[in-house]
């Protein structure tokens, strides 16, 4: 049984900037550091490499994108909840200023007819 040759970092670079229109291109030296485990792809050229090689980034340690996405989804919920509990503070405190204003304004005009 024969192992299949390495494909050339000129290869792999050529087809990694194929299927990366929007993304800054990756030279053949990053190619070449990726194949010889010099470097390690940043996260989302990691994802592409993902979609194109069929790759479980389980296996390199790094958390998959359903777990990535779902940290984020929980990291927006735990945002709004922070937010609508910073909305009732302030409704809280601009209630309480109001009611003060109120009194102040009441003290003032019981002030002023007595002079």
């Amino acid at each position: 049984m024969r192992f299949r040759e390495l494909p050339s970092a000129a290869f792999i670079a050529k087809e990694f900037n194929l299927r990366t229109p929007g993304m800054e291109p990756i030279s053949q030296e990053s190619a070449r550091r990726w194949l010889r485990g010099l470097a390690i792809p940043e996260f989302d050229k990691l994802l592409v490499l993902r979609s194109w090689l069929d790759l479980d980034l389980n296996a390199l340690g790094m958390p998959s994108v359903e777990t990535t996405q779902r940290k984020d989804n929980q990291y927006q919920e735990a945002l709004l909840e922070n937010q609508n509990d910073f909305i009732k503070t302030t409704r809280s405190i601009k209630q309480s200023l109001k009611l003060l204003m109120d009194e102040v304004e009441k003290l003032e005009a019981k002030i002023e007819r007595k002079d």
